[in-house]
């Protein structure tokens, strides 16, 4: 139940995102500018990721992979929350899209995952927080190889 909640919130989370960032990327420093065709085609794919995650927890959750991939899967989407959306909203004074849905949604959906998969299975603090770098890391990477691909398919697409 918690996973499907937190899928949920990422969910709507990623489309208050796809809605507003591309024009909010344009203006910003803390994010490099996209257009609406490549953030649509990054957050669809890293979107459809987080599902494919959650369904093989949900699946094996016995699995100590399955447990520190969703675990730290949703342990780098709570540090999202933080850096950049809270901290670019500080810092530029004007809000960064996906903070509400970060803090109202994410933040008690998250946290109620993790705390379901600590006390469920056999994971300790320190492994969660690796875990958390460990996503966090692949997951920028992911959406920093999207970018880059996205750039691409759509520049080829409109020479054609």
């Amino acid at each position: 139940m918690e996973i499907g909640f937190f899928l949920i919130a990422f969910t709507l989370h990623n489309v208050e995102e796809a809605l507003y960032l591309p024009a909010w990327s344009k203006e910003s420093k803390f994010q490099k500018t996209v257009e609406t065709n490549v953030f649509l085609f990054a957050v669809t794919i890293v979107t459809l990721t987080a599902y494919m995650t959650g369904i093989l927890y949900l699946l094996w959750p016995a699995s100590l992979w399955m447990q520190y991939l969703q675990t730290g899967l949703i342990g780098a989407v709570l540090v999202n929350v933080i850096m950049p959306h809270a901290v670019a909203t500080a810092v530029e004074r004007r809000y960064s899209p996906g903070l509400v849905t970060g803090v109202l949604l994410l933040i008690p959906s998250g946290s109620s995952a993790i705390v379901h998969i600590f006390q469920s299975a056999e994971l300790r603090i320190l492994e969660i927080v690796i875990a958390t770098v460990g996503a966090g890391i692949l997951l920028i990477s992911l959406i920093l190889l999207l970018f880059a691909l996205g750039e691409r398919i759509f520049r080829k697409n409109q020479r054609s």
